[in-house]
Order: structure tokens, then C-alpha cells, then sequence
């Protein structure tokens, strides 16, 4: 070749290479602003929608706590290498589905690397508890510590795939933890005590409107479960064949059974929903079984179950025409060996075994009512029964006296009447319980009842006394009367009664938040001087100064005029009310100060004397008539000293009005029954 021919050609290359670095230079610099326009193109998450496998996680997350956060900060780790592996990975998954090799449920990891970077959550994991619903949940001990031997992660608990959520926490995954049993049937140790995450509950919770304490219950150490059981429903258990429906492989197979390698494979390696292998476990206050009376076959032929109207009574149902109405206990899931524990007849209950018994329904009383809620209900449940009692004892004879008055001329309509009244009695008598079920539910029952059985006397034609509606408790329009059910009943079924006449001031058309705080439980509304502001105002049918009219117990103790007994004037009996206590409507009670006024110096301390002798007497005449002697005096001189001891208990005076007389009657009456 020519010199010239060399120099053409260099010159030729020369251009040509020129051209191809311009071309290469630019083609470097388009397909880079290209690469980059795709890289941030396919990290967007729009980008991931595109795919319409994706449209349920891409919604998801749209209305999640994390939609202002890209997928790939959570989807690829921290760091350059680490994000480029995710990008691989995702044209890996670009590439199936576009060539239909892809899964119909796509499957991605989120490290606790990517969750816990900076700016996020590395140090609000960490803390101290938030509130997760009704639960006071720590994430150190989860994260930080081996639960059950297994490794937990974020992902472990915050799920990847929730219908409606992205990266949320759904309550089975908690109880698959702290509820599944043991091989024995045992729950895992310490995790499923309530108080680890119901802390939040123990101070004021609502209870069927009503606030409601749990601390006090805990303190007189009464167990959860006590009162709340069963609130777990479900074992967890793991069925081979969910096993089969990710693996066919033998040797897969082959390592059913291995506990601590299933875990480790599946929850710590790799993000396995629990409720993909696990049945799921229910927790909480359950849905309550509908109560269905026992089948009529055998002995339930003929005759009704009492078990089956002490379930239903329990639940405030079965009574003809009332509205249902559960027992505050049934709402909570109060068991019956919750109450039924023996401790009220441990004796009796020993002494049925021993004869033989299979099976002894262990007792419950005034006792188990202490236990749980403590001495503010010693003597509640006697007088529930009481109340009940009365009414049953009351309108049975009526009952029977109307069914006998059935013949053939009866009306269809008064047989019906009848038979619903029947149904009713029985309901509340069958229980057994005597109100102890369901005291408000048992007495709206025989009220029913007893409004049956005198529509039933009106179609056949006895209009006679008595009528079975009358004399039934007062019911509270503001919910009292649900555990105050003796209201307005006498003072030997109400205690109530006993140091204050309710039934007076119920049967002038008062409720009890005329005089009392609903919201604080029994306070009173107003101090007590201020009842005056009712009691000595004029009124039409009122005459202020016939102080009897409202305190014969006072006035008959003043005068020494009790009935049953000779007239025994003491020293204050002629004077007027109205000279110690004041002109209406500015009544007093005075104090042993204004005794000075009339009296002597030192008048004062000698009321205050007799006062502490009364209080004595009384004291020791109570324990007296609790325990013998007073069982061996016989029941004449037992009525004799009741009959003294309330004359003097609802005086109140403490023997300012006639103390001679009321010392009398008190050591009279320990005589009688040999205390003396």
C-alpha cells in the first residue's frame, strides 16, 4: 500500500473512531438518563401496580400508616449492594410474569434491617409499651428476647398480606403465641396471664353502662378467670395437610413434628403467616351459646330440668312476655363454678362423697358473694332471696286457687292466661336459686306472673282481694334496684329498711336519685340537715307540726307509749318536738351542747353517758339473737327481745328521747333470753 493510501486510511479510522466515541459518548449518556429514568421509574410504587396480581397490596398500602412510604425502602435492605440484589430480584419476578411462570400470590420478604433503619423505627420499637386496641404492648422483650425459644422478627407479627392493611398486626398471630397448648394441653408458661397485657383495664372499665373496677377484685385476689371464662377458643393445631400444600418432597415430609426446626425455617428465615400452617385461635369475651333447653326424652318427658331454668334465668330469658334481660354476671362470662365453689357448705358437700355421691354440685352462698366482691355485699344475697322468696312463697296458693277455678266453661283466653303464669312461676321456683341467677330478671318474671293471674281472675269473674300484682319490690328507673332488688320490702327481707324507710318515701312516687348520686355509687345528694327542705316544707295533705305523722317510732319512745307495753312516762314526755328540734322548716338534730340549755352544766356529758350505755346494750342484744342463748330461750322471747331491740333501733335517739325506757327494754330482753 502507498504512503498516500496509509495516509487515507489513518485519516478514515481517525474519523470513524471519532464518530464512534461521539456516538458511543452519547448513546453511554442517553442510555444512562435512560437506565436512570427506569430505575426511578420502576421504583415508584405505582410501578408495582402495573401488575394487576398486585392491585389488592398496592390498595393496601395506599390506605396504610405507610403510604408515604416507597415499596423498595421496605422491600429492599439498607444499602447500595443490598439495593441492587432487590433490583435483580425484581426484574427476576418482572420476568416470570411477564412469561407466566409467576405464582398467582406473589411472595416478598421486609428484613428487620429495613424496618428498623434510620428515620424510622429503631428507636420507637424500643420505647416502652404503646397501646395496640385494649392492650399495653412492649416490643423489647418480643424483639430482643427468644419467646418460647423461637426467634422472633417484625415481620413476625406485622403482616405482610392483610385484606385492607399493609404491615398490620392482627390479633390471631398474638394468641398462636400466648394461647397455644402444649402437648399436655397446658398453656406456655407465663404468657397467658391477663395482667401481662391488660394492664389498661385494671382502673375504671364500662360494664354494661356502669363503671367498673378491676383492681378492687384483683387486690382481694380474685383470679381472671373467675370471672371471664373461657375466653380462649381453639388449639392452634397444625394439619399435615396444610403441610402437603406447599411441600411434596419426602424429606420435607419427614420433619413434621420437629417444633423448634418448623420455626426456625418458617417464622425466623422466612415470612410464614402463622395462620398459614396454625387453625386460628379465638380470644376475648366469646360470642355467648344460645341457650336450648334440654331434649324431652327420658325423665325431661315429664319433667322440666331445673338446670334448664337456672341456665335460662341466668341469661334473662324465658319468661313469657318480659324482654330479655342477662344477668350482669352472664354478660361477663361468669362461669357457675365461679360461685359454685363449696366453700359455703365445704361439710356437706364431704358428706355426700362419702356416701357414695358420683357427683356433687358444690354449693354457693353469702360467702362466694364476699370473696369476689367484698363485705359490701355481705347479706345481698339473703336478701335477694328474701325478696324472691316472698313472691314465690306469695303466689303460689294464688296459682293453684285459679287453676282450680278452671272448667269447662272456662275461656280459651283464661286458660292461656293460666298456663303462661304456670310457665312463668316455674321458670323463676325450678331455678332453685330463689333470685340469685338473676334477681331483677326472676322478680319481672313473677311480675308477670302476677299480672296473668289477675287478668285471669278478672275472665272468671273473682274480683276478690287480694291481687297478685300488689306488693311487689320497687323497681329503680335508674338501674339500683338491679342489686337493691329488696327496696321497699320490710325490714326482715331489706336491710335497708332497717336504718331508714325507704318504702315511705318509694311509695310517695320518689327514685332513689331523689336522694342519692347514681354516678357515685350511694352517695348522698345532699348533706343530710337538707332534707328538711322537703320533709318540713307545707304541702297540701302535710301539716308540719304533726311530727308523728312521719316519726311514730320517736314519738311512741318520747311518750313511753309502745305497743304491748304499759304507759311509761319519763321525764321528757310532755315536752313538745319543737322545743329541742326547732320549728319547721328549720329542724335540727341538736347536739349534746344544747342539752346545757335547760339542763345543768354537765348535762352534756351525762347524755353522752347513756347514749354510749344504749350502743352498748344494743351491740350485745344483736349477738345475742345471732347465736345461742337466744336458740334455747324459745321463739316467744327471741320475737320479744326483735320487738325491743327494733323499738329502740328505729327510735335512734340513743335514749336522749326516754332513756329509762329504752334501757329497760334492752336489758329485759337479755334476760329473757338468759344473758343476764
Amino acid at each position: 500500500m502507498s504512503r498516500g493510501s496509509r495516509r487515507r486510511f489513518r485519516d478514515r479510522a481517525a474519523r470513524f473512531a471519532s464518530w464512534a466515541c461521539i456516538v458511543t459518548l452519547f448513546g453511554s449518556a442517553a442510555l444512562s438518563v435512560g437506565l436512570t429514568a427506569a430505575v426511578h421509574h420502576t421504583a415508584q410504587p405505582e410501578f408495582c401496580n402495573s401488575c394487576h396480581i398486585m392491585e389488592p397490596y398496592f390498595e393496601s398500602w395506599q390506605h396504610s400508616a405507610h403510604h408515604g412510604v416507597a415499596c423498595i425502602e421496605c422491600h429492599y435492605e439498607p444499602g447500595t449492594l443490598e439495593t441492587v440484589a432487590g433490583k435483580f430480584q425484581a426484574i427476576n419476578q418482572l420476568v416470570k410474569y411477564f412469561t407466566r411462570t409467576a405464582g398467582t400470590k406473589p411472595w416478598a420478604e421486609v428484613s428487620d434491617a429495613s424496618c428498623m433503619r434510620s428515620g424510622c423505627h429503631s428507636v420507637r420499637t424500643l420505647d416502652g409499651p404503646v397501646e395496640f386496641g385494649a392492650v399495653s404492648f412492649d416490643h423489647r422483650p418480643h424483639l430482643l428476647e427468644s419467646r418460647q425459644g423461637r426467634r422472633l422478627r417484625c415481620v413476625t407479627c406485622h403482616s405482610q398480606d392483610v385484606q385492607g392493611e399493609h404491615i398490620a398486626v392482627t390479633s390471631p398471630v398474638c394468641f398462636a403465641c400466648h394461647f397455644k397448648p402444649s402437648a399436655d394441653l397446658t398453656l406456655p408458661g407465663k404468657t397467658d396471664e391477663c395482667t401481662i397485657c391488660h394492664r389498661s383495664q385494671l382502673s375504671d372499665a364500662v360494664v354494661a353502662g356502669a363503671a367498673f373496677r378491676h383492681e378492687e377484685f384483683l387486690d382481694r385476689g380474685v383470679a381472671c378467670r373467675e370471672c371471664h371464662d373461657p375466653v380462649v377458643q381453639g388449639e392452634g393445631t397444625v394439619r399435615e395437610e396444610r403441610c402437603r400444600s406447599c411441600h411434596a418432597q419426602t424429606g420435607q415430609l419427614d420433619r413434621i413434628g420437629e417444633t423448634a426446626f418448623l420455626h426456625e425455617e418458617h417464622v425466623t428465615k422466612n415470612k410464614v403467616e402463622c395462620t398459614d400452617c396454625h387453625d386460628e385461635i379465638h380470644h376475648g369475651l366469646l360470642p355467648l351459646d344460645p341457650i336450648r333447653p334440654s331434649p324431652k326424652e327420658g325423665c325431661g318427658t315429664c319433667h322440666e330440668s331445673s338446670h334448664d331454668a337456672a341456665r335460662q334465668l341466668y341469661a334473662g330469658t324465658g319468661a313469657v312476655g318480659v324482654p330479655d334481660d342477662p344477668s350482669r354476671m352472664f354478660e361477663t362470662r361468669v362461669v357457675c363454678a365461679a360461685c359454685h365453689t363449696g366453700r359455703a357448705s365445704r361439710a356437706v358437700n364431704a358428706a355426700a362423697r362419702a356416701h357414695g355421691a358420683v357427683s356433687v354440685v358444690a354449693s354457693a352462698g353469702n360467702v362466694d358473694c364476699i370473696h369476689c366482691h367484698g363485705t359490701s355485699y355481705d347479706g345481698m344475697l339473703s336478701e335477694w332471696q328474701a325478696a324472691v322468696g316472698e313472691q314465690l312463697d306469695r303466689l303460689g296458693p294464688l296459682l293453684r286457687e285459679v287453676e282450680g277455678r278452671l272448667g269447662d266453661g272456662a275461656s280459651p283466653e283464661a286458660a292461656a292466661a293460666v298456663g303462661e303464669a304456670r310457665r312463668d312461676f316455674l321458670l323463676v321456683s325450678l331455678d332453685g336459686s330463689r333470685g340469685a341467677h338473676n334477681v331483677s330478671y326472676a322478680l319481672d318474671a313473677l311480675a308477670a306472673c302476677a299480672a296473668r293471674i289477675d287478668g285471669a281472675r278478672g275472665m272468671l269473674g273473682v274480683a276478690d282481694e287480694p291481687r297478685a300484682s300488689s306488693g311487689f319490690p320497687f323497681r329503680s328507673a335508674d338501674g339500683c334496684s338491679k342489686c337493691h332488688a329488696a327496696l321497699g320490702r320490710p325490714a326482715a327481707i331489706s336491710r335497708a329498711e332497717r336504718v331508714f324507710p325507704h318504702e315511705r318515701h318509694l311509695a310517695s312516687g320518689l327514685d332513689c336519685s331523689a336522694c342519692h348520686s347514681v354516678l357515685e355509687h350511694g352517695r348522698p345528694a345532699f348533706p343530710r340537715d337538707q332534707c328538711a327542705t322537703c320533709h318540713h316544707q307545707e304541702a297540701p295533705g302535710r301539716d308540719v307540726e304533726d311530727c308523728a305523722s312521719c316519726h311514730a317510732a320517736q314519738e311512741q319512745m318520747l311518750r313511753g307509749t309502745l305497743a304491748g307495753r304499759e304507759p311509761w312516762a319519763g321525764p321528757m314526755s310532755s315536752m313538745e318536738c319543737s322545743e329541742c328540734h326547732g320549728e319547721a322548716p328549720d329542724v335540727l338534730r341538736p347536739a349534746p351542747q344544747a342539752c346545757v340549755l335547760c339542763h345543768q352544766a354537765g348535762y352534756d356529758e351525762k347524755f353522752l353517758g347513756w347514749a354510749g350505755e344504749i350502743e352498748r346494750l344494743q351491740a350485745e342484744l344483736e349477738r345475742v339473737l345471732a347465736a345461742p342463748p337466744a336458740a334455747t330461750a324459745g321463739p316467744e322471747a327471741a320475737a320479744r327481745a326483735r320487738a325491743a331491740l327494733e323499738a329502740v333501733t328505729r327510735d335512734g335517739s340513743r335514749g336522749a328521747h326516754h332513756y329509762e325506757l329504752a334501757r329497760s327494754l334492752l336489758e329485759g330482753a337479755l334476760r329473757d333470753l338468759g344473758a343476764r
